[in-house]
């Protein structure tokens, strides 16, 4: 990952380059090409993928978290809370062995949940706003316990940010650590996907950039993330961290409800980091979704909303 240390002068011309950025993005995140699998038996893999996807959209996942095609192994993977017996995650698992040559099963310790957090706000300032970079913190109150979630990509959307939907569903209107206004939710979606466009508030400007304390990259593109490519994110809670993305597809069965199409990277994090912006050098190809409590993996939105 290449890094760039900017002055003030050359953070002012990527502010001015954040409503200009090219967004290179095609369909949702493909299917990576089957190895090993022949082409029925991956077809009859995703038509089951695809069924236990509505189930799950329809409330009937149980305490299953989380399942995906692994196009190389040939198999459906299903991660499952460890222990969990109740009829709801008992009869999914049913549905699911239909093909029981082809499903593996694994226990996790550990609930799968988005990486919103709570904390108290970081209060009003009289300081103006001014330059807002990418993986910032932002909150959703002046005052009080708030919700805190992180500034995902400036210029994806024209005079924008972004971050995770679960964040604009939990509060509309967002605050930097300054108590300057970011803006309020424009558009978002949450369960389903994981997404959310915060239009930047008068006087706010945006920078296409990613600031995670001494160190600044600059986004110049966009594109989607892809099976094997490595990552790096940057979350309010964690910092930086890099992984390799280890599968894709990947439905989540949130307690909010499911989501479809994420990645799964194998970078750590914690709460506080949804909405975070993921990239690869320059480019950007993800939101940070959520994980277990703490550390990994790390579940991502693509880029391709």
């Amino acid at each position: 990952m290449k890094r760039t240390t900017m002055t003030r002068s050359m953070l002012s011309m990527a502010a001015a380059s954040a409503l200009v950025l090219t967004t290179q993005v095609g369909p949702a995140t493909a299917d990576p090409p089957a190895v090993g699998c022949l082409v029925d038996r991956l077809d009859q893999l995703l038509a089951l993928r695809h069924r236990l996807d509505g189930l799950a959209l329809d409330g009937r996942a149980g305490d299953n978290q989380y399942w995906y095609v692994d196009h190389q192994r040939c198999t459906l993977t299903i991660a499952k809370l460890r222990g969990a017996a109740d009829p709801a995650t008992s009869a999914f698992l049913r549905t699911a062995r239909m093909l029981p040559a082809s499903v593996e099963v694994l226990e996790l310790p550990a609930p799968i949940r988005p990486r919103v957090a709570r904390g108290p706000a970081a209060g009003p300032n009289s300081r103006a706003a001014t330059g807002f970079h990418g993986g910032s913190t932002i909150y959703s109150g002046l005052t009080g316990t708030v919700f805190i979630c992180t500034a995902g990509f400036n210029g994806y959307r024209p005079n924008a940010t972004g971050t995770a939907g679960h964040c604009a569903r939990d509060a509309p209107t967002w605050y930097d650590r300054t108590g300057a206004l970011v803006g309020t939710v424009d558009q978002y979606r949450f369960p389903g996907g994981d997404w959310a466009v915060i239009p930047a508030a008068e006087g706010l400007t945006p920078t296409a950039d990613i600031v995670d304390g001494d160190s600044t990259t600059v986004i110049t593109g966009f594109a989607v993330p892809r099976l094997r490519d490595r990552v790096c994110g940057t979350g309010a809670a964690s910092g930086t961290r890099c992984g390799t993305i280890d599968a894709t597809g990947v439905t989540v069965n949130y307690p909010e409800g499911a989501v479809t199409g994420l990645v799964r990277s194998t970078q750590s994090g914690a709460a506080g980091d949804s909405g975070g912006p993921v990239h690869i050098g320059p480019t950007g190809v993800a939101l940070i979704s959520g994980g277990p409590p703490e550390g990994a993996p790390t579940f991502l939105q693509p880029l391709n909303f």
